[in-house]
């Protein structure tokens, strides 16, 4: 099913959780559709021209759905060359959210449902879900809890046997420290892989404090080596690299590098008025990104 959707200009573009991946001469956005739990993809030529886009829905949650509601930042990823779709849903109790994947040949669909991703150990509340492909081998980065209460949200790493399947027990990398993570509530979610091939660099950015408030802000994690599901091969900086919004996504194309997030118009606490926007970031000398 696929339309044209013109959304109006100059007005920010409406949405959360951006997630951006280059295809062909344009750009995919990968969304979850509040009203209805529709996951789309809205085709567009480039980042200055987000207003103007194809849409076509690739996903609606079936008749009676168990994790048909709430649905969550979905992300789009090309895994040894077919496609995946990973959001978090539940069946409308918030405590039930976990992780699903759709899988398709190619990124426009037809999709199918492959099923849901856990840690069998630890099977638990669990949003954001990305993926890294390190070494040859492929891991997933997630927001979590250890127990029912709702705060600290830290994020989890495990290893998967196939873009489908967790593998491996759960290790937490991260877990609200600073002042700056937790002056509202305390979270750690959105984890996103950024890479500075040229320095050999590998970070973690990540969401912290809360979403629903202008205190939503992004941190880092820097891999110093070692075995990827050690936290002690993390380090966490000690400030935000970024204010004034979160769940970023970077892209790179050939105008430059962009971080491209969500913020809130208002600061009236909530999710309604969330849009998206983008800039450009830089590396420093030490190889680390600087958003300019």
């Amino acid at each position: 099913m696929t339309a044209m959707e013109v959304f109006a200009e100059p007005e920010p573009f409406p949405g959360q959780d951006p997630w951006i991946v280059p295809y062909g001469d344009g750009l995919l956005l990968v969304q979850s559709v509040e009203t209805d739990g529709r996951i789309v993809i809205r085709r567009m030529p480039d980042l200055e021209r987000i207003h103007r886009c194809h849409e076509t829905v690739v996903w609606q949650p079936p008749p009676g759905s168990d994790h048909g509601e709430q649905i969550w930042a979905p992300e789009l990823h090309e895994i040894g060359g077919r496609w995946y779709i990973y959001y978090s849903a539940s069946d409308g109790l918030g405590r039930n959210h976990r992780t699903y994947v759709l899988e398709a040949d190619e990124p426009l669909g037809p999709y199918r449902e492959a099923g849901r991703l856990f840690d069998a150990h630890h099977d638990r509340w669990a949003i954001d879900l990305t993926v890294l492909e390190h070494e040859g081998r492929l891991y997933a980065l997630w927001s979590g809890r250890e127990g029912e209460a709702k705060f600290p949200q830290n994020l989890y790493i495990a290893a998967m046997a196939d873009p489908c399947t967790i593998a491996g027990r759960r290790s937490c990398i991260s877990t609200p420290e600073h002042d700056w993570e937790m002056s509202v509530a305390a979270v750690n979610e959105a984890p996103e892989i950024l890479r500075n091939w040229r320095q050999g660099k590998l970070f973690v950015a990540y969401s912290a404090d809360a979403s629903w408030t202008r205190a939503y802000k992004m941190g880092l994690l820097e891999w110093r080596g070692g075995d990827v599901t050690d936290p002690a091969s993390w380090d966490k900086h000690a400030r935000p690299f970024f204010r004034g919004g979160g769940h970023g996504c970077f892209l790179e194309t050939a105008r430059g590098r962009y971080v491209v997030y969500h913020r809130k118009l208002t600061a009236d606490p909530g999710w309604a008025d969330r849009v998206i926007d983008w800039a450009p970031y830089r590396w420093d000398p030490a190889g680390c990104p600087v958003v300019l």
